[in-house]
């Protein structure tokens, strides 16, 4: 039966309130999980942290790049013509040689203890006029794997490795942000909710003062027509009326600025319907609270619950891997590494004869036809030797001497570098113990702030609970005053002044009503905020 009544006379009300800008004549009745639910699907503050959250999964994911295969590929042309002073490497005092180069490598780093892998092939063909060459043109090819393991630095952690559990973590940071993101907006959209509903019953009390104000004009201007009653009270009747008609018209400003205040948190741009309806609120009151309303369990499930204390975590986490980086950069460079070279080679014979095998056939020839007429036995050709065969041909005899395995290459052997005084992670540790410290007092200092929060959002909740009591009794009693004033002023024992005072006081009393349950609605959310339980008592998820 109340609520009939109370929208029986906003109806009334809110059909004497003038034109407000912007605002159509259509309604929307919202439910405050209506208004929640369209502030977590549509707020635009919400959308900017969520490119916020993206932003920074992508830079986690840019982080695991460092351990991407790279792929290297040289190919080159070379043409090149040497002046030479000796005539055993080119004749008329040049040497020309042509090289092409098809090289590729592939390195990838890996994510076990530091360790790089790396895989090269190089292949090359050459040909040269150097006469003392047994093959022209040739190619060579060569594969190398090797294998390079940090002992000291970097072994257990580098910067990339770093670099990758900050941004994972920041991704958690920034998540959490959002989670804070959401709860306020949540607090904010459940806080412009009761201020609309707040606001409306404000007019609805400006509306009723109003009319009592008509009313007793009405009564005014009987009396003085039957004779029972002054003029002069006339001008005092009128001039009241015109006061709550101005009070009135300013409650429906506010009203207009506070139902815009909603629209705005609830609403993902300004063409759609909603910014033309006036928003009726369903609900009048909160149906209580949600978590403990003790001090001590209170305030033990915000510090478990309060997303400000796990951002702190994990930045405290982040800054310990800084920590742990600085002191391995402090180790020497201490590397093993091992490199397995196999090569192949395979061209086609120089045509030409070895210059010293051709400069001693004459003498040769002389020393045998000297010998053949002394009885002698000729002398055999001078011969340097000739060119293997499992080296003649072409690029696949060269692979094939490759993957044969006959020309390996092993090496073993470690690389040391060593900084003497690395101030560069001297610094960077001390500024890491700095900030661990900074994150310990920064802890300490938000416990006592959200202890704080929890005192006075309680202390908010029973206040307001209070003057609840204390506002309504005021009102009952008040309408008790104005109906016994009116009564007697029908009977000639009151005068104008007193009604008008008697309403007045009941308007005030209706007011602080409206203030007190305010207090209250508000009061619980920011208890719920205080406590972390935002989004449980509402049963809703970060999106």
């Amino acid at each position: 039966m109340r609520v009939v009544f109370f929208l029986f006379t906003a109806a009334i009300a809110f059909a004497q309130a003038p034109p407000r800008v912007g605002v159509g004549i259509t309604e929307t009745k919202l439910t405050l999980h209506q208004a929640l639910e369209s502030a977590l699907k549509s707020n635009l503050e919400i959308e900017i942290q969520r490119t916020t959250l993206a932003t920074a999964n992508e830079a986690a994911k840019a982080a695991r790049g460092a351990f991407d295969p790279l792929f290297r590929w040289q190919p080159s042309l070379e043409s090149r013509t040497i002046p030479t002073a000796s005539p055993l490497l080119g004749a008329e005092g040049k040497l020309v040689e042509r090289v092409a180069v098809q090289n590729v490598q592939i390195s990838q780093r890996l994510p076990w203890h530091g360790a790089t892998l790396v895989a090269g092939f190089d292949n090359s063909r050459q040909s040269t006029t150097n006469p003392f060459s047994g093959l022209t043109p040739f190619y060579n090819s060569r594969l190398l794997l090797q294998f390079q393991q940090p002992l000291l630095r970097n072994r257990k952690t580098d910067a990339s490795r770093a670099e990758i559990q900050i941004r994972s973590r920041n991704t958690d940071i920034s998540r959490t942000e959002l989670e804070l993101k959401v709860i306020d907006v949540v607090t904010r959209t459940e806080t412009a909710y009761w201020d609309l509903v707040a606001a409306r019953q404000d007019v609805e009390v400006k509306a009723d003062g109003m009319q009592w104000a008509r009313e007793q004009l009405d009564r005014t201007r009987r009396m003085i027509e039957s004779g029972t009653l002054a003029a002069v009270e006339l001008a005092a009747a009128e001039a009241e009326l015109e006061r709550r008609a101005d009070s009135f018209h300013a409650a429906v400003g506010t009203l207009t600025e506070v139902e815009n205040g909603l629209k705005l948190l609830i609403a993902s741009e300004r063409s759609q319907d909603i910014w033309t309806d006036a928003i009726v609120p369903v609900e009048e009151r909160t149906a209580g609270t949600t978590g403990a309303e003790e001090l001590a369990e209170a305030t033990r499930l915000a510090l478990g619950k309060r997303p400000e204390l796990r951002q702190l975590d994990l930045l405290d986490q982040n800054n310990g891997t800084q920590k742990k980086l600085a002191s391995d950069q402090m180790k020497p460079q201490l590397n093993l590494v091992g490199s397995y070279i196999n090569s192949g080679l395979a061209g086609a014979v120089q045509p030409t004869e070895n210059p010293f095998a051709e400069s001693s056939l004459a003498t040769a020839a002389r020393l045998n036809e000297l010998s053949r007429l002394n009885g002698l036995a000729p002398l055999s050709p001078v011969n340097f030797g000739g060119v293997p065969p499992g080296l003649l041909g072409g690029y696949g005899s060269a692979l094939s001497n490759l993957f044969g395995g006959s020309f390996p290459a092993v090496q073993l052997g470690v690389s040391m570098e060593w900084n003497m005084r690395n101030r560069t992670a001297e610094s960077t540790l001390s500024q890491a113990v700095i900030s661990e410290r900074r994150l310990r007092l920064q802890r300490t200092q938000l416990e006592q702030v959200i202890a704080a929060q929890v005192r006075n959002s309680l202390q908010a909740l029973a206040t307001a609970r209070q003057r609840i009591i204390a506002a309504e009794a005021s009102a009952r009693a008040a309408q008790e005053k104005l109906d016994s004033e009116v009564r007697l002023f029908q009977n000639g024992e009151s005068t104008n002044f007193l009604v008008l005072t008697r309403q007045n006081e009941l308007s005030d009393s209706r007011r602080r009503v409206v203030v007190s349950r305010l207090e209250f609605n508000k009061a619980v959310a920011r208890l719920r905020q205080a406590s972390g339980t935002t989004l449980e008592a509402h049963s809703l998820q970060v999106p």
